[in-house]
């Protein structure tokens, strides 16, 4: 509800009596979805502030273009009070109205006052921006809500809320800027026990029974777990690990060598065998054979030989290790 009073005097042009007319206005207008009431009252007093009686008063409203929206004629009573009441329907224009009011009374000059007052369109724009946040519990981020007129460059007292949020998020408002448009900041607030998701929540203005929304999306992620380091190995460290691997593998074999050898040749007598192995040119026969076929495992282990040559070589030096034992028993 806005309330203007203005006072203004008619001074006669008679040459006698000077008689004075003093004349009040009181405007008052209250805005309604699509309805705009106004109510215009006030008084008529003479020089010595006694009430005039039957004056007439003429009042004519223009809307921000110029364009006439009210004419009426209402006379003063014995209080020298007035009043005239009307109504303007529909969603009014935004900015400057003036009302023109005459007051005239016999043996007084017409006196014209001009008053002009302001509407506020109730309708109005929200925008919101950015139109997502990604945050992680514990933290805050802010979002910027616009606020513009429909019309013209005033905006009415607008209330703002926030809804579908969960309960470990919550909020504050801010204004950043109360100039057209106004800037609100909008501070969303996470705790370390807020549940991660998506989560839309919406913004709603309303004014003089208008409601107005905007949309945006929260994004809670999730804690990220730690990663245990996984050592990488080192090209040294690779070739380390093959070269422990074909050892280890041809060493396996010369032991699996022998004791094939030692199954098919039935086993030596525990003296004899004894006896022999200490002999040296036994010795060195049989060593030479046992590291080739160690070498034969090694090239078959490193895929460097197809397992067809292996095969055929393996039999050959088994057949050279009976033919050694023969040859020393």
């Amino acid at each position: 509800m806005a309330t203007l009073l203005v006072t203004g005097s008619i001074y006669s042009t008679s040459a006698a009596p000077q008689l004075i007319l003093t004349v009040s206005m009181n405007v008052q207008h209250v805005e309604k979805e699509n309805l705009i009431s106004i109510t215009v009252t006030g008084k008529v007093l003479d020089s010595s502030n006694n009430p005039v009686y039957a004056a007439a008063i003429s009042s004519q409203l223009t809307d921000p273009r110029g364009n006439s929206l009210h004419i009426a004629l209402v006379y003063s009573k014995k209080d020298g009070s007035y009043i005239d009441e009307f109504n303007i329907y529909g969603t009014p224009i935004a900015g400057n109205y003036t009302l023109h009011l005459t007051a005239s009374k016999p043996g007084f000059d017409d006196k014209s006052i001009h008053v002009p007052f302001t509407i506020v369109a109730g309708t109005f724009n929200i925008k919101i921006n950015p139109a997502s946040r990604v945050l992680k519990p514990g933290s805050n981020t802010s979002f910027e809500i616009a606020i513009l007129p429909t019309q013209g460059t005033l905006l009415p007292p607008i209330n703002i809320k926030i809804i579908g949020l969960p309960q470990r998020i919550t909020y504050n408002l801010l204004d950043k800027s109360m100039a057209t448009p106004r800037i609100i900041v909008l501070t969303l607030i996470t705790y370390k026990d807020t549940p991660p998701g998506s989560y839309n929540f919406t913004v709603i203005g309303e004014s003089k029974g208008f409601s107005y929304t905007a949309w945006a999306l929260l994004e809670v992620e999730a804690e990220k777990q730690t990663p245990i380091p996984i050592p990488i190995p080192t090209p040294q460290t690779q070739a380390d690990n093959i070269t422990y691997a074909v050892i280890t593998v041809a060493a396996a074999a010369v032991a699996a060598s022998i004791l094939l050898a030692y199954r098919r040749w039935g086993g030596y007598r525990i003296l004899g065998g004894v006896r022999d192995l200490f002999r040296p040119s036994h010795d060195r026969q049989y060593l030479a054979i046992a590291r080739a076929l160690a070498r034969l495992e090694e090239l078959r282990a490193t895929e460097k030989i197809d397992e067809e040559t292996y095969n055929r070589l393996r039999l050959e030096y088994e057949q050279k290790l009976m033919r050694a034992r023969r040859s020393s028993s």
